[in-house]
């Protein structure tokens, strides 16, 4: 490496460590291929050292071997001029073998001739984070982490709340984010002023606030958050003028237990999120303890170190659907499973809910595609004309990432997505419509088609079916559970396929269990079928063995 080249480097290298805020810093030579990584770096993951010649290859290594390809397709982008910026999550290995995830963000330079020079940015790790919000001066979202870190390690208990502002993001785009910014420093000293003096408080991600505290009981923390809502509601001086706030909360007590920190506050998370959508802002407190009073807390802390580890206890199953009038098989529904020695097998229904709002959501959702595509292509070999469906969460849509990883996942695989049903619940009615139109447009032009499942729940079922253009829906099992008592139900199942089939969606009904079931199913307008009566969830080579008995038995009704 010349002398000039490495000066660039180290002059470069020099101004990110300025303002990485105590992150580490990367910086990759792409003429010279060699790459500057700060030494804390270097010690952490057990690079040859600070200058690593041919660094890209070298760090690649360090990444998790599912993670290679989000990083490989990122650096080919850049280097090439297709992308500038850069705001990736993988997970990568430590010197000491362990996992851990890291968020990278960084630009490309470019030399006098516009040709990209140096690609680099800041490496951020939970541990390294700085501790202040520049905007409101709370401690932020990692200082938040390392208290409660902290009080647990010490054996100790706490109690926190979790407070949400609701459209914030609607005032940032009418009145700016200068007014935004304002507002948020307004709530923080709104906190500060009712309950600073019982704990701490903290600027969580976008417009949320935390309240830890180690004194107060439940009770006393559920007047502090009625308190901070009619304080909120009253409004916040902004420039003499009262701005109103709708706020959600949540509150949940914390214990020394073996529960993450991370899943804990996704747990608080989704708590937060069922104040806003289903309790009109009122307090929910999560307590984790389901109806068999098993600890949910211990499940998705156990769960949480599986995704961040190497998917141990994760598996798949899938559950065959059937054309109704001819019998034939017409694809599989994805089912996600996760055992457990300690917790035997738990069902997706007493996690995904949480994970949802987990920053691992990404990474299960490709680890899900992954394998079902590779499942898949071995059924396809049995039966050419069957589909395959993978269940998303509507989250996973308004992920900037989904859709590249996605068609590498398929690229990589030799998945035909001409054969993909991506099924999403009715959760997206919350996503913004001009992402769901936007992201299942350019989805559609590679094939891929949509199933929007449990329609018929909520009151938005409509308004989605029309928003998404869904080619195939799948009722809710409320409308099928009791059509052998039900009139009313039989004919609400019949109104809603004619008016499905009117738009041109292919209609499914799930949960047909026994015969008499899929008799009165036969009779109205619905195109296939899955459920107990027909074949419970199965394993891949379980599948292929059905596979072979159907391929039978069709070409033995042929000689006939």
């Amino acid at each position: 490496m010349n002398k000039k080249r490495k000066q660039l480097l180290d002059d470069m290298f020099g101004a990110l460590s300025i303002m990485s805020g105590g992150n580490y810093v990367a910086l990759y030579d792409i003429k010279d291929r060699m790459t500057r990584f700060s030494p804390g770096a270097a010690e952490l993951f057990g690079l040859p050292g600070e200058y690593v010649p041919d660094g890209a290859d070298e760090w690649t290594e360090h990444i998790h071997p599912e993670d290679r390809h989000v990083y490989q397709r990122a650096m080919s982008e850049l280097i090439s001029c297709r992308r500038l910026t850069y705001d990736l999550t993988y997970r990568a290995v430590k010197k000491d073998g362990s996992c851990g995830l890291f968020r990278f963000k960084g630009a490309v330079v470019r030399d006098d001739n516009g040709a990209p020079s140096l690609v680099g940015g800041i490496m951020i790790n939970e541990g390294a984070l700085d501790n202040t919000d520049p905007v409101t001066v709370l401690r932020n979202r990692n200082g938040f982490m390392n208290d409660l870190g902290a009080i647990r390690k010490l054996g100790q208990s706490c109690r926190v709340l979790l407070i949400g502002i609701d459209r914030l993001a609607e005032l940032n785009e009418s009145r700016g984010y200068d007014y935004g910014n304002r507002l948020l420093r307004a709530v923080g000293w709104t906190m500060r002023d009712i309950c600073g003096r019982d704990g701490y408080i903290y600027r969580m991600d976008g417009s949320k606030f935390a309240f830890l505290t180690k004194t107060l009981s439940s009770s006393e923390t559920v007047g502090i958050y009625s308190r901070i809502r009619r304080r909120l509601r009253d409004g916040v001086d902004i420039d003499g003028v009262r701005q109103s706030l709708n706020p959600c909360g949540a509150s949940m007590s914390v214990s020394a237990s073996e529960m993450t920190d991370s899943a804990v506050y996704s747990c608080l998370l989704y708590a937060c999120s069922e104040s806003k959508l289903k309790k009109h802002g009122n307090l929910v407190v999560f307590d984790g303890i389901s109806s068999d009073g098993i600890d949910n807390m211990k499940i998705i802390s156990a769960i949480h170190n599986d995704i961040i580890g190497n998917f141990e206890g994760f598996y798949l199953e899938y559950q065959p659907i059937f054309r109704l009038k001819s019998g034939r098989l017409k694809g599989v529904e994805t089912l996600l499973r996760w055992r457990s020695e300690e917790y035997g097998e738990i069902l997706p229904d007493r996690f995904m809910h949480i994970i949802e709002h987990d920053y691992a959501l990404s990474e299960l959702t490709m680890w899900i595609t992954r394998h079902a595509m590779l499942d898949g292509l071995r059924f396809f070999e049995k039966n050419d004309d069957m589909v395959l469906g993978i269940n998303m969460a509507a989250a996973q849509i308004e992920d900037d990432y989904f859709i590249p990883e996605l068609m590498d996942t398929a690229q990589r695989t030799g998945f035909p997505l001409n054969r993909l049903i991506i099924e999403l619940s009715r959760n997206c009615r919350l996503l913004d419509p001009a992402i769901v139109k936007a992201r299942t447009s350019e989805l559609r032009q590679n094939g891929i088609k949509f199933l929007l499942d449990d329609f018929g729940s909520g009151f938005s079922s409509i308004g989605v079916l029309k928003a998404l253009n869904a080619d195939y829906i799948k009722f809710d099992l409320s409308f099928v559970s009791d059509i052998e008592n039900s009139g009313n139900d039989r004919s609400d199942l019949e109104k809603l396929s004619e008016l499905c089939a009117a738009r041109g969606c292919d209609v499914c009904v799930k949960g047909i269990e026994n015969e008499n079931m899929h008799k009165i199913i036969r009779q109205l307008p619905i195109t296939s079928v899955q459920g107990f009566h027909y074949s419970r969830p199965i394993d891949a080579e379980a599948m292929l063995e059905l596979l072979d008995r159907l391929q039978k038995i069709s070409k033995e009704t042929k000689n006939e």
